[in-house]
């Protein structure tokens, strides 16, 4: 399969994701998508979001273990936990579609360290998805907050701000968060553990998001699909004239040979018509005899 084969492909799921899309837009919830890098922390994030303390619901381990976008329903919005990027171009595809959904972006950092290359990148992907409104959309997280030593977040976090300033234009807004000491509070029923942890902070903050959208949220998804699909239709008509040009030109270096034939054999008929009716006024002159 060639990449023209490939790309009209690509074009076709694209058409039938957004048609998916438009089917799911009906939920009059915001959707909060944890988006971000492998091993970052979001699916640990989104059970303390969802009160899946102890049996969680989003899997978690040594190992990467979301491969697809999972959603869980709560009051007043939707959950979804997305593959970790930068492993597996399939996962990558996921975490994509997960984002194309999204009302809300919780984009999930784990420290120590500032953003890299690929995450800078991905902040230019969101900001490709969502536009101008991402200012809006958009929370950072930094996760792992129990690991901070001698208050390095701080540092951290300044540089990272920074980043996101001149790669995005805009200041979102940030929280720290430790998933493990919030379970830790939650467990041991310290009040004083659990608000540290940022956990309560972060999801009253999504709360008073989810609020807000929610009054505008059926024509914010709207206005979406249809920038996406004429997008699509415009990929469409590229895909559609780039196969033209291929098409012309194959058939280029035959094209002279094709009209020399045609050319040769009008010339034939018309000797061959000439000599026909040559050969009839002969007859009747003979039949007239």
């Amino acid at each position: 399969m060639d990449q023209a084969e490939l790309y009209i492909d690509a074009l076709e799921v694209e058409c039938k994701r957004l048609q998916q899309q438009h089917i799911e837009g009906a939920s009059l919830k915001p959707r909060i998508a944890a988006w971000g890098l492998v091993k970052a922390g979001k699916s640990s994030l989104l059970n303390m979001l969802s009160g899946h303390i102890q049996q969680e619901y989003f899997a978690t381990g040594a190992v990467r273990t979301t491969r697809i976008n999972q959603q869980l329903e709560l009051e007043h919005y939707v959950l979804v936990d997305t593959p970790g990027l930068g492993i597996e171009q399939s996962d990558s595809q996921q975490a994509m579609e997960g984002l194309d959904i999204a009302d809300i972006v919780l984009f999930v950092h784990a420290p120590p360290g500032e953003l890299d290359e690929e995450q800078v990148n991905l902040l230019l992907k969101l900001r490709d998805v969502h536009g101008d409104a991402l200012e809006q959309r958009l929370v950072l997280v930094f996760s792992l907050l129990d690991l901070d030593q001698n208050d390095a977040m701080a540092q951290v976090r300044e540089r990272i701000e920074g980043q996101v300033l001149r790669c995005l234009g805009f200041q979102p807004t940030c929280f720290e968060v430790s998933s493990r000491r919030y379970q830790r509070g939650v467990e041991l029923g310290r009040e004083g553990m659990k608000a540290k942890s940022g956990i309560p902070s972060l999801a009253l903050h999504l709360d008073q998001m989810s609020s807000e959208k929610a009054p505008s949220l059926a024509a914010a998804r709207q206005q979406r699909l249809m920038q996406r699909r004429e997008e699509l239709s415009a990929a469409l008509d590229q895909a559609i004239e780039r196969e033209q040009v291929v098409i012309q030109t194959l058939c280029a270096p035959y094209t002279h040979t094709a009209t020399a034939f045609i050319e040769l054999m009008s010339s034939v008929q018309s000797s061959f018509s000439a000599k026909t009716a040559e050969i009839r006024t002969a007859r009747e002159k003979l039949n007239s005899l």
